[in-house]
């Protein structure tokens, strides 16, 4: 377990700021989600993710079968 590392304080409306150490350490920057979680001996877990955007999201799933939206939607109504 490493000591502490830097500290942050505690604004109104609950905000705080990240740590330039810890936002260098983990390439934290405005597309970064900060998810919160509790782990099993109770204390609290930050993790950090980026963002996704649609063109992330592009090309992710491919189907072997061609598919045409008309006839997805029209299937729909069946």
């Amino acid at each position: 377990m490493m000591g502490i590392l830097a500290i942050s304080k505690v604004y109104g409306n609950y905000q705080t700021s990240i740590p330039k150490e810890i936002r260098n350490m983990f390439d934290v920057d405005k597309q970064t989600v900060i998810e919160w979680s509790i782990n099993s001996d109770g204390k609290p877990e930050i993790n950090f993710r980026k963002k996704r955007n649609i063109e992330d999201i592009i090309g992710i799933v491919h189907l072997d079968e061609k598919t045409n939206s008309v006839d997805l939607k029209r299937g729909l109504y069946k």
